[in-house]
């Protein structure tokens, strides 16, 4: 059931972004200051909070372990969580070198 709960939650929060996404596509990106909006943020930026996410990303696979007590199921969130990143701090690092030169 908290399965069923959680992959729930993934989907809504994915559908949620993807619209957020499509209205703001091409609004002026923001290189300095506060922004909470991520799709405002300019590639070096996005890179940068990608790197923040790091730590926060281990306390959650943390979290995840003394809530459901279960190995399989934390290697495969903390396995997640570290393609997501990862693939995501590529991504961002190659846009912010390409669009700086």
């Amino acid at each position: 059931m908290k399965l069923v709960i959680i992959l729930l939650s993934v989907i809504i929060a994915m559908s949620i972004s993807s619209l957020i996404l499509n209205q703001l596509k091409e609004c002026e990106k923001s290189d300095t200051g506060i922004e909470i909006c991520y799709w405002k943020l300019s590639y070096r930026r996005k890179f940068i909070r990608t790197l923040w996410l790091i730590p926060i990303g281990i306390i959650l696979v943390f979290c995840f372990y003394i809530t459901f007590q279960s190995t399989i199921w934390t290697f495969l969130v903390a396995a997640g969580f570290t393609i997501m990143l990862l693939v995501q701090a590529m991504y961002n690092y190659k846009k912010w070198k390409t669009t700086t030169e």
